[in-house]
């Protein structure tokens, strides 16, 4: 619980300039790996169907919008099932992508470079130490993260397009994080 708080404190300490740009920058990679996480973990089904019996694709959310992300969805959620892909390994992969110090325009990059170190350092002891059964956990986490971002940006540019084209909605915080990312 210790490391979950020293986590939170490195993102927290931060100057809000900093914090809304890795925001605005990891918004859909956090977002793909919580669907990810929320399906290996809590059982989270394809669709749901609302009260009024209107069913709602959870996956398409998950992949915002792009039904074609479902094979690379699926082969990247087997990988880290292999990799025995935790609780904890959630946390500090979630934070990696928060605490990105290659986010351009950062006041501090230093405070973020060495949170990002940190929790690099946590996930790395946490894989030696709990999980020695997993051949090389702590890398092949770390190269799954850019099939996550790749996922992610794929299903940004998809959004963009349909919002472009009129097909999305304009006023929402979604389009927001959207277009303060592409500025």
């Amino acid at each position: 619980m210790k490391k979950r708080l020293c986590l939170h404190e490195n993102f927290a300490c931060a100057r809000v300039d900093d914090q809304m740009k890795l925001l605005q920058h990891s918004w859909s990679d956090m977002l793909v790996l919580d669907h990810m996480h929320q399906r290996m973990h809590n059982q989270l089904p394809d669709e749901t169907a609302l009260p009024n019996g209107q069913k709602f694709d959870l996956l398409s959310l998950g992949l915002l919008g792009v039904p074609a992300l479902q094979e690379p969805f699926h082969l990247i959620t087997t990988k880290l099932q292999q990799l025995k892909f935790d609780v904890s390994d959630y946390i500090c992969c979630k934070f990696l992508l928060l605490l990105n110090p290659e986010v351009r325009g950062l006041m501090n990059k230093k405070h973020v470079s060495e949170g990002h170190e940190q929790v690099q350092q946590a996930l790395l002891e946490y894989c030696v130490t709990f999980y020695p059964q997993v051949q090389d956990k702590f890398n092949k986490l770390l190269a799954v993260m850019p099939e996550i971002h790749n996922l992610a940006n794929r299903g940004e540019d998809h959004l963009y397009v349909r919002h472009c084209s009129g097909g999305a909605p304009t006023q929402t915080l979604l389009m927001e994080m959207l277009h303060a990312k592409r500025k």
